[in-house]
């Protein structure tokens, strides 16, 4: 990351940061008051050493001074409270602005984004990058912008309590520019490191325990612990590097501070100056070294934030979402789909579909069957514009899924998926998804057509039951029959059942079978078959083989053909009765 990228991003932050400029003016004025306050003890402390302790002028007037000092003590330390407090109520405000968009810009996201990059990734950048960027704002705009004021107040009451002295301690700010310089660029290579090992390890995590099951039952704990040894090794190492040179930074700053009080002590001892004036000098000049260190240390955190700013907004940046230039809204679909010579692939390298083209009339159940990367599955994405095709045209009654408003288009598609997935709630949540328009009874109803309710009211607290992540704690059959109610509650004109029976019991799949007879009753159907047996009363059959359409017709004509179908009907038969 250049200079240029860096001051970028740095105003881009700070513009963010402007949505709350009514806090930052309070901030600021803070800040100028710690200042004046801060650098003015220094000098009251010269006076009264000077005029009030060594001369004994006057003692009612040294304790009115003292007191000053004493006030001034506390109000340093109140303004000191409030600059931190608002500093950080500004980030957090800001980073909740952030993750929130972030977050937003992530769920509209193309399919195939999420495709190519590991989720463990994506919650590093969400989680742990963006809470780095709190350092831009607590240790960054504010903190800054107090600290050089320091300086400036600092020299101001250094020349106007001893211009020679001053001159002297002046050496220590290049001394200062340059060592802060030095380690500056060490740890912006550092903290890239730390951030790049840290998101590698997350994704390795978030992977290994969604997989957990299939580690453990091909015995592979031991060879994923190497594994993920390897990797933390790695990011120890890259925190070291970090910690190293913040370990080395601050006692050499604190060496330089050092050598500098003992200088102007040694030079006060040749000079005419008075106890008061050395004293003064001394506070000066750790007031002077703390906010250049503190500076150096802020620069060091807002790299670490400039790092994590980087890879969130450079992710927000990105524009990966479907595109919904669609305006055409329709309240209710016939449900007529119609594929015209359409091609597409996931890649450049292999085509998944070849010049598909068949229609779906309003009402019709329509059966796609084949071997396993037929291209099945992938004309289910294609109709919900979860991708987008390369060539060729697809329609919904008439119009090109392109010109349909995305939300209308997906709101009239209900699809079940083999590969269930439930939500961390209970049953009641993940079947409403958020729709506040279905009520408890309305589902009832609803479970009791497609023989649902039985099963939901067995299981302890009924529709209230928590499901753990992923509908690990129910049967693959269960998680099955609850997508089938999910998809029936929001009422689609057109339903999609992707492999809706395969891999599950034979006993779920009887009450499987009834429900989709239910659910396909008067919608336009398309049933992606895995059982061949399961499809025979399908309006029209299509037979897919690498991406194309080798045949279509009933499972009569089809038989009759003696072709494709009916080679795969026959062999499930013969395995079928070989189980037996």
């Amino acid at each position: 990351m250049n200079k240029t990228n860096t001051w970028q991003l740095l105003r881009r932050l700070f513009l963010i940061g402007m949505k709350f400029r009514t806090w930052f003016v309070f901030a600021l004025v803070i800040s100028v008051l710690l200042s004046v306050v801060s650098t003015y003890r220094p000098y009251l402390t010269m006076q009264i050493v000077d005029n009030d302790i060594i001369r004994l002028s006057d003692r009612d007037l040294m304790l009115k001074h003292i007191y000053w000092l004493v006030g001034l003590v506390f109000l340093e330390t109140f303004l000191n409270f409030f600059l931190v407090y608002f500093s950080n109520f500004i980030s957090q405000n800001v980073i909740r602005d952030i993750r929130e968009k972030l977050y937003e810009k992530l769920i509209y996201f193309k399919t195939s984004f999420f495709d190519k990059t590991p989720i463990g990734q994506l919650v590093t950048r969400a989680v742990g990058d963006v809470e780095t960027i709190a350092t831009v704002y607590t240790d960054g705009f504010l903190m800054v912008f107090g600290d050089i004021l320091r300086i400036v107040f600092v020299l101001v009451m250094m020349f106007n309590t001893n211009t020679h002295l001053s001159y002297i301690t002046l050496l220590i700010l290049p001394l200062m520019v340059v060592i802060t310089r030095f380690f500056q660029k060490r740890l912006k290579k550092a903290f890239g490191e730390e951030r790049t090992w840290t998101a590698n390890q997350n994704s390795f995590v978030q992977e290994r325990l969604s997989g957990m099951q299939l580690i453990q039952v091909f015995g592979r704990e031991q060879q994923e612990y190497k594994k993920f040894e390897s990797i933390n090794l790695t990011l120890k190492g890259a925190l070291l590097r970090t910690v190293f040179i913040f370990s080395l930074f601050f006692p050499v700053v604190e060496l330089i501070s050092s050598l500098f009080i003992g200088f102007i002590l040694f030079y006060g001892g040749y000079i005419t100056i008075t106890a008061g004036v050395v004293i003064a000098f001394i506070q000066y000049i750790s007031m002077l070294i703390r906010p250049l260190r503190q500076i150096a240390d802020r620069f060091n955190n807002i790299q670490r934030g400039i790092v994590g700013a980087e890879r969130v907004l450079g992710l927000m940046d990105q524009d990966l979402a479907i595109p919904n230039h669609g305006t055409f809204k329709k309240e209710h679909f016939e449900g007529r789909i119609t594929f015209e010579d359409v091609h597409f692939s996931y890649d450049q390298n292999q085509k998944v579909l070849q010049g598909i083209s068949f229609k779906v009339e309003p009402g019709d159940s329509v059966a796609i069957v084949g071997a396993t990367g037929a291209g099945k599955s992938t004309i289910i994405s294609l109709i919900t514009r979860l991708y987008d095709i390369e060539s060729g045209k697809i329609t919904i009654d008439g119009v090109d899924v392109k010109h349909y408003e995305l939300y209308c288009l997906r709101s009239h598609v209900g699809v079940v998926l083999q590969d269930v997935f439930l939500f961390h709630g209970t049953i009641y949540e993940n079947l409403a998804f958020g729709d506040d328009s279905i009520t408890l009874e309305r589902m009832q109803k609803a479970a009791r057509e497609i023989e649902v309710d039985e099963f939901i009211q067995s299981l302890p607290g009924g529709y209230d039951f928590e499901v753990s992540e992923r509908g690990s704690s129910i049967s693959l059959g269960q998680r099955q029959l609850l997508s089938f109610l999910r998809a029936y509650l929001s009422d689609p004109k057109i339903l999609i059942l992707d492999e809706a029976t395969s891999s599950i019991d034979p006993q779920s799949e009887k009450l499987i079978q009834r429900a989709t007879e239910k659910i396909t009753k008067g919608r336009t159907s398309i049933i992606i078959a895995h059982r061949l047996s399961t499809i025979q009363g399908a309006d029209k059959i299509i037979v897919m083989d690498s991406g194309r359409i080798v045949e279509t017709g009933t499972h009569q004509e089809l038989l009759a053909l003696g072709g494709y179908y009916s080679s795969l009907y026959k062999a499930q038969i013969q395995l079928s009765s070989h189980d037996a």
